[in-house]
């Protein structure tokens, strides 16, 4: 398949994408900054996830077209979850048929995740082509089942398992703000990273690693969950808490270090500012992908893992990692070779080329009939 077909056989203008999104930040932060990049480029781009879902907020704050599917995760539940997940599913794959007759797309892009199952179903159903985003190195069990037959499967990182069909590393798409990749750092301002709702362990070790590191400066991203819980046993003064961001590079700016979990997208927001860190898998992730994430990025040299019964050691570590600034250059240099902060319009050129190569096909096969 060529990647490389010369801007003027591009027609994006004639082209219309149904975006499937939803479910965690991870999947759908991607699909935003892909959206923003194809509506840019004149793509008409209809978003398609869950109704109660953030993806709903997200698509209608950034003024994209929303259509609701149904749908629920369906590992990890018991009997009646499970139950009411197949329930849900059936009627999210009738509103993807009829969402897909109604807008006849030229082509489908999901970001993985139970979310986009039933949309990706009916794409199969209706012979519509479709494109795969996988945001972590082990790739989820929707991706994995989808990606034989999609166009393209674009990974953010290599795969630590064979992915069948065809699949490159383009990177996880990401906003437009994250592209400069500067930062201004001290030279003593650790950040910590739990996630949107929160990782308490990491949160109790920043909180003893500011008490007994006073002369470094702790951004602490607590997850809206745990706010109030930090707030009240912060104990030394060189203590910022951040409740929550929508604008992450701000404090990716700011930051000499990062301590985080290791899921794809933030890591892939790590590399792009080159931010040397200590990674502490969450231990309960699926697939334990968040551990293989975590350790693609120490085998290149831009970060340090730490597992999560070991958090005992982490204020040394970080005194230890601060101290020491020729490694914390090798590090950041490291992470700036895997960056690709340009992965959205990347992903996005290549998708209007598939498609329009496909249109123009059957332009021609359609032409050919009529003559014939």
């Amino acid at each position: 398949m060529s990647h490389s077909e010369p801007q003027s056989q591009i027609q994006p203008a004639s082209l219309k994408v149904v975006l499937g999104a939803g479910g965690t930040g991870g999947h759908i932060y991607p699909a935003l900054a892909l959206g923003i990049e194809m509506r840019d480029m004149g793509i008409e781009v209809l978003w398609a996830g869950r109704e109660s879902g953030l993806e709903n907020q997200v698509a209608r704050e950034h003024g994209f077209a929303f259509a609701p599917l149904a749908s629920s995760g369906f590992y990890g539940k018991g009997l009646g979850g499970k139950a009411r997940a197949a329930w849900l599913l059936s009627r999210g794959l009738a509103q993807a048929i009829g969402l897909l007759r109604r807008v006849t797309p030229s082509g489908v892009a999901a970001t993985g995740g139970f979310a986009t199952a039933a949309l990706l179903a009916a794409t199969e159903f209706s012979g519509t082509p479709y494109f795969l985003l996988e945001q972590n190195c082990i790739p989820g069990r929707v991706t994995s089942f989808f990606a034989p037959r999609a166009r393209e499967t674009f990974l953010a990182f290599p795969s630590a398992r064979p992915l069948p069909g065809e699949n490159s590393v383009a990177g996880n798409p990401l906003r437009r703000e994250f592209r400069d990749g500067e930062r201004s750092d001290d030279g003593k301002t650790v950040l910590f990273i739990g996630g949107s709702l929160g990782a308490q362990a990491l949160n109790v070790a920043a909180l003893d690693a500011a008490a007994a590191l006073a002369n470094l400066h702790f951004i602490i991203l607590t997850g809206r969950r745990d706010y109030e819980f930090v707030r009240s046993r912060v104990r030394s003064r060189n203590v910022e808490l951040v409740e929550f961001t929508s604008h992450p590079e701000e404090l990716y700016r700011r930051a000499t270090i990062a301590v985080s979990r290791a899921g794809g997208v933030v890591l892939s927001e790590l590399v792009a500012f080159g931010i040397p860190a200590i990674l502490v898998p969450f231990p309960h992730a699926t697939d334990r992908h968040q551990n293989a994430n975590a350790e693609y990025l120490a085998s290149v040299g831009a970060a340090t893992v730490l597992d999560q019964s070991r958090l005992s050691g982490l204020t040394s570590l970080i005194g230890s990692l601060l101290d020491d600034v020729p490694r914390r250059q090798q590090m950041e240099a490291a992470a700036r070779t895997v960056a690709r902060p340009d992965a959205a319009s990347v992903i996005a050129r290549r998708i209007a080329e598939e498609l329009s190569q496909g249109q123009e096909s059957s332009s021609k096969s359609e032409a050919r009939m009529r003559n014939e």
